[in-house]
């Protein structure tokens, strides 16, 4: 491994400052020009709901589900960093993921509460050096006792 290479990798206390902030933006629902900076520009992302490439695509997703879930609440519970390879960082990440949505034409809506296993792979983006995400994978969504399916 290069020197350089060290030193462009990402600490963990970055990975995790990073991940509150991302959960907290999603837990507001901030617009998604506030999102949009921590994404790489060929960001992929494997949700639940597929495979999504590029920012526009983040985009419209975000823009969905801001409309389905609310009241959200994502506990960060644990990131794990592997070696690096090269720039990029790779982290296991477990969030606790617990919200309400409403399915029309439903008379209430429904609390549902997920373990969320992910893989995130970052870098440093060269246009201002914090971290982005270059890839999003949600590998496995445990339910809560109680929960309703996704």
């Amino acid at each position: 491994m290069r020197w350089q290479d060290i030193m462009d990798s990402l600490t963990e206390p970055e990975v995790w400052s990073f991940a509150r902030d991302w959960y907290r933006k999603l837990d507001e629902h901030v617009p998604s020009t506030e999102l949009v900076p921590l994404v790489a520009d060929e960001v992929k992302l494997s949700l639940p709901e597929g495979l999504l490439c590029g920012k526009d695509a983040f985009c419209e997703w975000y823009e969905d589900v801001i409309r389905i879930f609310f009241d959200e609440v994502h506990t960060l519970r644990q990131v794990d960093l592997y070696p690096p390879v090269g720039e990029q960082t790779r982290a296991g990440v477990i969030v606790n993921w617990q919200a309400r949505r409403w399915r029309p034409p439903a008379p209430r809506s429904e609390w549902i509460g997920f373990d969320a296993h992910q893989t995130w792979e970052m870098t440093r983006s060269a246009a201002h050096s914090r971290p982005v995400i270059i890839r999003y994978a949600v590998d496995e969504m445990r339910p809560m006792a109680g929960s309703p399916p996704l």
